[in-house]
């Protein structure tokens, strides 16, 4: 009770606080921490109270390793045992479990703690941070828990995001998002975005929230997100964030990721589609990116043309670039409008078309329009090959046929996704007739490395 009523005078009196400081109460708080209830439960309300007005309290938890105790992280010894079930016990109470919350908020971006948690199983560490917000917390233990996972996921990311448990994330972060809102809901979105932006953690997370039945509630928690992070920017920059530029890095960083590239193999893919197209003729890559299936068809294929189509700028100018540079001479990269391919050089037809993640990013009311002008462009026998997430693979297969093609059977030579083979069904009706390609951009020539040139207002031209 004593440990309480200093928690709540500490939290309304700054001469009180300051007295605490000057006699070294926090760091004798510490130790009551580990203490059997109810004392344990006061004194972790009263330190979580000091941290939040002052930073003595903070590095008196953070250097004696209540955070690590409250996570149940503590050396062995003669009384851990007894210590741990103490902390337990008390944690079991939803008030102590919030307390806990915030002041792991308060403390997680100590470097002593991380270095401390480095000598534990991160996904022990985890575990017990993501346990500490399960039941029904707080707005203010959701903020305070949400702060200490990101900085637990970004310190060490690559040793801990991998032990980040999909089984935690789908009991505890999900619906804990999904039910809160203001800065709670942000705080939560925090660490939710470290791990669900990773591809390599998404992958292997995937078949776990597949078997739960809970796709489509973390697709939502992904599109809450998005929406989340877009609204803050607009608040702040006046405009909506690109997705595929972070930071306004170069495109190349998102679309030739070394995990993207180790999981999409298209040097592979691109062996395995040539072996079976005639010689000569053309492959179009559909919304080819910064080309990296574009250049390795063009070296399977040395004898074919390879038409890049994309929407973006900076897409456009980072394949032209590459291009000069390899001299990939049977490479053409061309601009393509919003809903339909155009036609093609000379009126060509293409042996193969190829998407990979693109009708994912394709609005659904407009998939069959832009999937059935790709018919129009194929080349009697000519085949389409889709590769997408498995998450997506079957709604995106019903598009594809209703906009006339037959499924093929394929061997599945990519592990991380799916591969779907397509012919144009002959009973479908014909295609219309592809539309001329739409006038090239100043920007599209621009060099990808230059700034972009100054528009007529003076502020720099918008680039894709």
């Amino acid at each position: 009770e004593i440990a309480r009523g200093l928690a709540d005078e500490a939290a309304a009196d700054d001469e009180l606080v300051e007295a605490l400081t000057r006699h070294g109460a926090w760091r004798a708080l510490v130790p009551l921490c580990v203490a059997r209830p109810p004392l344990s439960a006061g004194a972790i309300r009263c330190l979580r109270v000091g941290m939040g007005r002052t930073q003595a309290a903070i590095d008196a938890g953070a250097e004696l390793g209540l955070p690590l105790w409250l996570l149940g992280c503590r050396e062995p010894s003669d009384a851990s045992e007894d210590f741990n079930a103490n902390v337990a016990t008390t944690l079991l109470a939803q008030a102590a479990r919030d307390d806990a919350c915030q002041l792991l908020g308060y403390v997680a971006n100590q470097a002593v703690v991380h270095e401390s948690a480095e000598l534990y199983d991160p996904h022990d560490v985890l575990h017990a941070a993501i346990g500490l917000l399960s039941g029904s917390p707080s707005d203010d233990a959701a903020c305070g828990g949400g702060r200490a996972l990101l900085h637990l996921l970004r310190y060490q990311r690559s040793a801990r995001l991998p032990a980040l448990s999909a089984r935690d994330v789908h009991d505890v972060l999900v619906p804990l998002f999904l039910r809160k809102s203001g800065e709670a809901k942000e705080a939560l979105m925090r660490p939710l975005r470290v791990a669900m932006a990773d591809t390599a953690w998404m992958e292997a997370a995937w078949p776990y929230f597949e078997s739960r039945g809970s796709a489509a509630k973390v697709q939502q928690v992904v599109h809450e997100m998005n929406g989340l992070e877009e609204m803050k920017a607009i608040a702040t920059t006046g405009k909506a964030p690109d997705a595929m530029r972070p930071n306004a890095a170069p495109l190349a960083d998102s679309l030739e990721a070394q995990h993207r590239v180790e999981n999409l193999q298209p040097t592979k893919v691109a062996a395995f589609l040539a072996a079976d197209l005639p010689p000569g003729g053309a492959v179009l890559d559909v919304g080819a990116g910064t080309g990296l299936f574009t250049f390795p068809l063009a070296a399977a294929l040395p004898a074919s043309q390879i038409v890049a189509l994309e929407v973006r700028s900076d897409a456009i100018r980072a394949m032209r670039a590459r291009a000069r540079r390899e001299g990939a001479a049977n490479v053409t990269v061309m601009r393509m409008g919003e809903g339909a391919a155009p036609s093609l050089p000379g009126g060509a037809k293409a042996s193969l078309v190829l998407l990979c993640d693109v009708l994912e990013l394709v609005p659904e009311h407009a998939r069959e329009g832009l999937v059935g002008s790709l018919r129009a462009l194929l080349a009697p026998g000519g085949k389409l090959a889709v590769i997408c997430a498995r998450a997506e693979s079957d709604s995106l297969l019903i598009d594809v046929q209703d906009a006339g093609f037959l499924q093929r059977r394929v061997a599945q030579v990519v592990t991380h996704r799916r591969l779907m083979l397509f012919e144009a069904d002959p009973a479908a009706p014909p295609p219309p007739p592809p539309p001329p390609p739409p006038p090239e951009l100043p920007e599209d020539d621009v060099d990808y490395a230059e700034a972009l040139p100054e528009a007529a207002g003076g502020g720099p031209t918008a680039a894709g």
